[in-house]
């Protein structure tokens, strides 16, 4: 019974938030990977965003209570999500809804 509980939860964390949808996603692959090329996929992504960078910020600082050193706008299959880094944390925020996806402590 432990071990379904245990390999449910990932499930339920990547089950919540909006995902991508089949044209979107599939808009961010190229073979192409002239420096050209990844300019227009990074300015697709920026088109994509609902949630906007200051917003990002002000979640980041009432998961983690620290301020953004690092962030990036990347995608992780059907995500669109933020990489960001702190001081102390690293955080994956959904960026079509703005939840939480990944909270991880950095041991240093």
């Amino acid at each position: 019974m432990k071990t379904i509980i245990l390999f449910s939860i990932p499930l339920f964390i990547f089950a919540s938030g909006k995902k991508l949808n089949y044209e979107e996603h599939n808009s961010l692959h190229t073979y192409n990977k002239r420096p050209t090329m990844k300019a227009k996929i990074r300015s697709q992504h920026h088109k994509l965003h609902k949630v906007n960078e200051d917003q990002v910020r002000v979640i980041t600082k009432e998961s983690t209570g620290e301020e953004v050193e690092n962030m990036r706008l990347t995608h992780q299959g059907k995500y669109l999500i933020f990489r960001i880094q702190t001081k102390n944390y690293r955080v994956r925020i959904n960026a079509l809804d703005g939840t939480i996806i990944k909270k991880e402590r950095i041991d240093e």
